[in-house]
């Protein structure tokens, strides 16, 4: 008898360590940061060096056991955090759905025409060649591949518009003016280290129909099928 459905995403194994290891690292180094401190003070430059000198003078027995309770509460903070960045996908016959964190994506399969993974991230084409979905996914690719596969989607070892991009410019000829200034826009939040609004802007211009692939040296972009 077939499964119905496959769900990817962390393992039983890496969620109890993603759980266990900030604990026990939270709460030994709570335990050990006065000692710790008195350590770094031997360092020939040390900046913040009033307060780590402060940090090591607290060399008590209940100074540890706050630290250690403050640790582990860090190291708790610590696991929500990547169980809340971790996306999981659940594969039937019939859609996908796509969790990460509290938002959760339905895709059905008859929208599909391509899946492949890129730079660690999944990446989920529609019938015009548009961008759908894409998010980091840190399961193994032969993993994702295979159970894709069994599940008849569409599969391929990477993206078959490779070869469509262009680099965009500032006033690019081939690009309309809105698209230009919302890729002008996130080159800026790029080169700012602005993770999220390049992200957003990235889903902005993907529901005017523009995929982008970056590059150390820029943005590379494709307009979808039945875009004019």
């Amino acid at each position: 008898m077939r499964e119905t459905e496959t769900v990817l995403g962390l393992s039983k194994v890496e969620k109890t360590l993603i759980i266990l290891v900030p604990m026990v690292l939270g709460g030994l180094i709570g335990w050990f940061i006065p000692v710790i401190a008195d350590w770094l003070l031997n360092l020939p430059v040390l900046p913040w060096e009033k307060l780590i000198e402060f940090i090591a003078s607290l060399n008590s027995l209940w100074v540890s056991i706050i630290t250690t309770i403050i640790g582990i509460i860090v190291g708790i903070l610590l696991t929500l955090t990547i169980f809340e960045e971790s996306l999981e996908v659940t594969i039937t016959y019939e859609n996908l759905q796509l969790k990460l964190g509290d938002k959760v994506d339905t895709l059905d399969k008859k929208d599909i025409s391509t899946i492949y993974i890129e730079n660690k991230q999944l990446i989920i084409l529609g019938k015009n060649s548009n961008e759908l979905y894409r998010e980091v996914f840190e399961t193994k690719i032969d993993t994702v591949q295979e159970t894709f596969r069994t599940y008849q989607y569409p599969w391929k070892e990477k993206d078959p518009f490779e070869k469509e991009y262009q680099r965009w410019v500032l006033g690019h000829p081939d690009f309309p003016e809105k698209v230009n200034a919302l890729l002008y826009a996130r080159e800026h939040a790029l080169k700012e280290d602005e993770k999220e609004d390049a992200k957003y802007l990235r889903e902005d211009l993907a529901k005017l129909g523009v995929v982008i692939r970056d590059e150390r040296n820029g943005q590379y972009v494709r307009l979808v099928k039945d875009t004019n």
